[in-house]
């Protein structure tokens, strides 16, 4: 006898409708046919893509293109527009649209419908995330993290980027609509005009998160929304320190949560440094509890304070990249956090998305862009710290310059970029030389190999470097500095490490080829340039494929200078931070009291603040 067979509650047909609401979809068309309220609240917070039905967002991409237009919208008048688009007929007709009319009623509840359509619509889209996930899991790919990563993105990109297409026009924002402040353009200014004469043309000049160094904040405007700043120096000049202390006046003084990702300290010893630098009590007394009754009270009285602020510290070593970033959602989602600090780059470990046998050049590389794309992502300034190479030290006076970024790489000046449209050729120097940095159309490989159009956003000179010339069999020539990066058969390398006979990528019609190394030869130091390319970091230079160095990722970086490690009597107890590129400012020298006992940088009112001159105007474009 066959076993009765018992229908599945899952396999029910019912069961597998995605989320909607038709009543609320009429509703809300209804409403916005009938009232301009109802058409500015509808067309303001929903897509096309949040209506279930096709005959619901045709209509709503008329009554919205309608009100974005400022054309007036009715039954008639919508009617008209859909049967010029020949899709009248599909959504019903004019009587569909009547009974829209007359099935709304009143505009009353207006927002509580949108918000009903946009959550059935957020659901939709989980639903199709999560599928994707679950075709990647039973995929089983190589790359679980990568996997993670990618999921995680999926579905925090839904939670914060719902009701954006991406798209914004100049409208959006003039009217406030897709503006961040929801104020109209003229509105916000008027505001910005007031703060201005109650703050004074000093505090009103920081738009960003301030640092509290004052001198600091006058050049770089604060630590501003979605930016990578990179803080280099070499070691013992207290770049975590100094990382440390702006943490610390972001969380104590501005109240605002922030996230460390400790990579070489410990949780434990971080607050360490904290409960110092915040109690100003020194760090051998504390480690040792050769306390007095005065310091222990105001230990006491900073921990006190500090309890009532939020600082998370991750204190995980060896994070990769892709971990990093899904904590660093984790912390934005729980916490809000509004500053990210990472300590430091080149002890983070690659997404493993590259090849095996690709260099450190390379990983570094994905890490800086990665972190980039998180400070988008996430809308707040992330602080990275970096190491100088060497250099510094053999350099006199030890002035730190752009060429000194580890791992970053340049190219000669009269190295030829192709005008990827007109076929134009111009050399780096005249590029970087520009007095406005306007995109520069270039050939880049993506990274199917597939050679493209992307932008070249900003050419800039990068101090003096030794140089080496590779030629190949096919007669290319480059002179580049030898870490800079070129794409071998097994991935991106510097010039260091190639030899001769290793194959390079060169373009052939619309993908790539290979061309063997003929030559690797010194020279004598020059001028060096690099560039800016977005997307995919690398373009076309002596019709040879080259990488972009981790500071193209960084919209601020900034140097720290102690001249006293060097020479105990230079300048003692002062430090100077030196913003050597500032994408959206200008750049000069901010100078700090430090005093080493407490590891702390402060304000120095007996310094001379931001220079006038730019010392580094040199290396600037």
């Amino acid at each position: 006898m066959a076993e009765k067979q018992i229908p599945s509650k899952q396999s029910s047909p019912q069961s597998l409708v995605p989320p909607h609401s038709r009543d609320s979809e009429m509703m809300v068309l209804g409403c916005m046919l009938t009232s301009s309220h109802a058409l500015n609240i509808g067309a303001d917070g929903l897509e096309d893509r949040d209506f279930y039905f096709q005959e619901h967002r045709q209509i709503f991409r008329c009554l919205q293109a309608s009100f974005k237009a400022d054309r007036p919208a009715d039954i008639h008048l919508i009617a008209e527009e859909l049967k010029r688009q020949d899709q009248l007929a599909q959504v019903g007709g004019l009587a569909y649209l009547t009974t829209l009319a007359q099935y709304a009623g009143t505009s009353a509840h207006i927002e509580q419908y949108c918000a009903l359509i946009k959550n059935k619509s957020l659901l939709r889209q989980m639903i199709e995330a999560a599928k994707e996930v679950e075709k990647t899991a039973l995929s089983e790919p190589d790359d679980v993290q990568r996997a993670l990563d990618e999921a995680q993105q999926g579905f925090f990109k839904i939670s914060q980027t719902a009701g954006s297409s991406g798209m914004i026009s100049l409208r959006e924002l003039l009217s406030g609509m897709k503006a961040s402040s929801k104020l109209p353009y003229l509105k916000e200014l008027q505001q910005r005009q007031e703060e201005f004469l109650v703050k004074g043309p000093n505090e009103a000049g920081i738009t960003g998160v301030p640092s509290y160094f004052s001198d600091l904040d006058k050049i770089i405007g604060g630590l501003g929304p979605s930016n990578l700043v990179i803080v280099a120096a070499r070691p013992a000049m207290g770049k975590t320190a100094f990382a440390i202390n702006i943490a610390e006046h972001v969380c104590f003084k501005a109240g605002l949560p922030v996230g460390i990702f400790s990579l070489e300290m410990t949780a434990e010893q971080l607050l360490h440094r904290v409960i110092c630098s915040q109690a100003e009590v020194e760090s051998e007394k504390v480690r040792k509890g050769s306390l007095s009754g005065m310091e222990f009270q105001r230990i006491v009285s900073a921990v006190s304070s500090m309890q009532h602020a939020t600082m998370i510290i991750d204190d995980e070593p060896g994070l990769r990249i892709t971990d990093l970033r899904a904590r660093a959602r984790r912390m934005k989602e729980s916490y809000g956090v509004q500053l990210l600090v990472v300590d430091y780059l080149q002890l983070i470990s690659s997404s493993g998305y590259q090849r095996m046998n690709d260099n450190r050049q390379s990983e570094i590389s994905e890490i800086s862009r990665m972190l980039k794309n998180l400070a988008r992502e996430l809308n707040v300034p992330v602080l990275c710290l970096s190491q100088l190479s060497r250099k510094v030290e053999e350099r006199q006076g030890h002035r730190p310059m752009m060429s000194d970024l580890r791992e970053s790489g340049c190219l000669a000046g009269d190295t030829l970029i192709t005008n990827a449209t007109t076929g134009e050729q111009i050399t780096m120097r005249e590029l970087a030389e520009r007095p406005i940095q306007t995109p520069f159309p270039v050939f880049a490989v993506d990274e199917q190999g597939k050679v493209g159009t992307h932008q070249m956003v900003k050419a800039f000179y990068s101090g003096v470097k030794q140089l080496f010339e590779l030629k190949t069999r096919s007669g290319r020539a480059i002179k580049a500095s030898s870490n800079h990066p070129f794409l071998k058969l097994g991935g991106w390398t510097a010039l260091e490490a190639l030899h001769p006979g290793d194959e390079i990528a060169i373009p052939k019609d619309r993908a790539t080829q290979w061309d063997k190394i003929a030559s690797i030869t010194p020279l004598g130091e020059e001028p060096v340039y690099d560039a800016t390319v977005e997307g995919v970091h690398n373009f076309l230079a002596n019709d040879i494929f080259v990488h972009n160095s981790i500071e193209q990722d960084a919209d601020v970086v900034l140097f720290l200078l102690r001249r006293e490690y060097y020479d105990p009597y230079d300048k003692p107890g002062q430090a100077e931070v030196i913003v050597a590129k500032n994408r959206h400012g200008g750049v000069g020298s901010a100078f700090l009291a430090f005093r080493k006992e407490l590891a702390q940088f402060a304000n120095h009112a007996g310094l001379v603040g931001a220079s006038t001159e730019d010392p580094f105007a040199s290396l600037q474009s």
